[in-house]
């Protein structure tokens, strides 16, 4: 994956040398990027964007294509040059551990950055993007149910609602549809 570029900001590849530098912390990881990233930003509990981190090493160490592609991309504010969030892309694997051409699809957002629509921009763009992989031919989410903003964000990227698990809906969207 390389960097993409929407109006608003630059979506940088989260690939292993740039988790190994968020592991070292939020000063390394903006020497690495010359981005600003706001104190505490990252540290939301709901996100475990931290404890996480080890394990998406070892995935990306793992998995080749993943470790190509990279755990999503960091979304960086162009007008500011600041760290607002992450996109999640994950290759979902069959039993075997082979790329089933499905891929699922995450987000968040920093607070003070929610509400203006870099979630949606960021998403759309990696969901662009991956659809123009020949391997690709599904993108999955999951959001709670009462969470109206995911709804919506996933609505106007041209995701469905298929499946209800418990409070989790399941959000699908086809390259096939996307191409009709």
């Amino acid at each position: 994956m390389k960097n993409l570029f929407t109006p608003r900001l630059n979506l940088i590849p989260f690939k292993k040398e740039l988790v190994q530098a968020a592991i070292s912390g939020d000063a390394e990881l903006a020497k690495v990027l010359g981005i600003k990233i706001l104190p505490n930003s990252l540290d939301r509990e709901e996100f475990n964007f931290r404890e996480n981190l080890p394990g998406l090493s070892d995935i990306l160490d793992k998995y080749p294509l993943q470790r190509e592609w990279g755990w999503g991309s960091l979304v960086v504010h162009r007008g500011d040059n600041t760290l607002i969030g992450h996109v999640m892309l994950k290759i979902i694997p069959d039993a075997t551990g082979s790329p089933t051409g499905s891929l699922e699809l995450g987000y968040f957002i920093i607070p003070s950055y929610q509400r203006q629509g870099y979630g949606t921009e960021a998403s759309k763009a990696m969901l662009d993007w991956a659809f123009t992989q020949p391997e690709v031919e599904t993108m999955m989410a999951g959001c709670n149910a009462d969470n109206i903003a995911s709804k919506r964000l996933l609505e106007k990227i041209g995701m469905e609602h298929v499946e209800t698990r418990g409070d989790m809906l399941v959000w699908k969207l086809s390259k096939a549809s996307v191409l009709v």
